[in-house]
């Protein structure tokens, strides 16, 4: 035996702990550009092992959306309680429920295992299309919403979920960041990377009861598929490492700028492709 004698007995290796955990309780996008694929990515790219709980499966690409299938709540629960019984989950994320029933479930295992929430109200498609029946956005926003550390919806979403339009100006949103806030989330973050306007990207966050708008520079690219999961997932898994809600939305805003530059000028389908967060 090269190195050795035949009597020596191989030596255990020293254990060392994983990487920080993260939990994303989300769907699959069959392109592998948003949904659970885009938040792993994230995940990864943050240095944070991603555990996952599907909540349902879609034929999709990047040019069109053909149905999807949601997984039955029961089995989101069990999917969820068998990553948590075993596994240091120190933040987890949700993205899109689609059903009430899958709300409810999320909704009651966040009040009661689930380690700081992020949530990522996906109510609306690409083209602004509510996603979910309006029962299950009111029970994102009645049930949801308070066992949330943080949440991230775009500029529609948030208006979906106070009731009104809130317009195109990104100050005109601080009402609604702190609205938001008083249902329990300890920070907000309304996105305006929809907005088709000006030279800049502007979100607004409010974090300790201070409202402050996050600018980033706009990138003439078509390919922003999963760049809001990214962000909210990138958020989870700064907050896993153990940072302060401040750094981890900075940290979170600033990969996503990068990971939308990585991929501004790469083509992966005929439509709109993925952001690249492990290339940023």
């Amino acid at each position: 035996m090269p190195g050795g004698t035949a009597t020596d007995s191989p030596q255990p290796p020293t254990a060392r702990s994983w990487s920080p955990a993260a939990l994303t309780i989300a769907g699959a996008d069959s392109s592998g550009g948003a949904g659970l694929a885009a938040d792993l990515r994230a995940f990864a790219a943050c240095g944070v092992h991603g555990a996952f709980a599907v909540t349902l499966v879609s034929a999709q690409n990047t040019v069109e959306f053909r149905g999807a299938q949601p997984i039955d709540a029961e089995f989101v629960a069990a999917q969820i309680d068998a990553v948590l019984d075993d596994m240091p989950i120190t933040a987890s994320k949700s993205g899109l429920l689609l059903t009430t029933e899958s709300i409810a479930v999320v909704s009651s295992l966040a009040a009661r295992r689930l380690p700081q929430l992020v949530v990522d109200p996906v109510l609306v498609n690409g083209a602004g299309t509510p996603m979910l029946s309006a029962q299950a956005e009111r029970a994102v926003a009645t049930r949801l919403l308070p066992q949330a550390r943080v949440v991230t919806p775009n500029h529609l979403e948030a208006g979906r979920l106070l009731g009104r339009d809130l317009g195109d100006d990104p100050e005109a949103w601080f009402d609604a960041a702190h609205e938001l806030a008083a249902a329990g989330p300890e920070a907000v973050v309304i996105t305006g990377g929809r907005l088709r306007t000006g030279d800049s990207v502007t979100d607004v966050a409010l974090v300790d009861g201070n409202v402050r708008l996050l600018l980033g520079p706009r990138i003439a690219t078509r390919n922003v598929r999963g760049s809001g999961d990214t962000f909210s997932a990138a958020i989870c898994a700064e907050l896993a490492k153990g940072a302060g809600l401040a750094d981890a939305i900075e940290r979170a805003h600033d990969l996503t700028a990068r990971a939308i530059a990585a991929s501004a000028q790469r083509r992966l389908g005929s439509g709109q492709g993925p952001v690249d967060p492990i290339a940023a």
